[in-house]
């Protein structure tokens, strides 16, 4: 959905809410603005933010 506008987006994740109906549907992005389209589109879909500084990673 990088490449789509916001209407596209939100007619995408209304077809996801539909689709959540039947089963879970599940979404990855790192794009704040398609999180705040899916608060406004589907209020009751769940988020989780994965906080890179609730992580800590070594190289060696």
């Amino acid at each position: 959905m990088e490449t789509f506008d916001d209407f596209r987006a939100e007619e995408a994740f209304r077809l996801f809410a539909e689709m959540a109906q039947a089963g879970q549907v599940i979404y990855l992005t790192h794009h704040q603005h398609l999180c705040e389209i899916v608060r406004r589109v589907c209020p009751t879909a769940q988020l989780h933010r994965l906080d890179a500084a609730a992580h800590q990673f070594e190289f060696a």
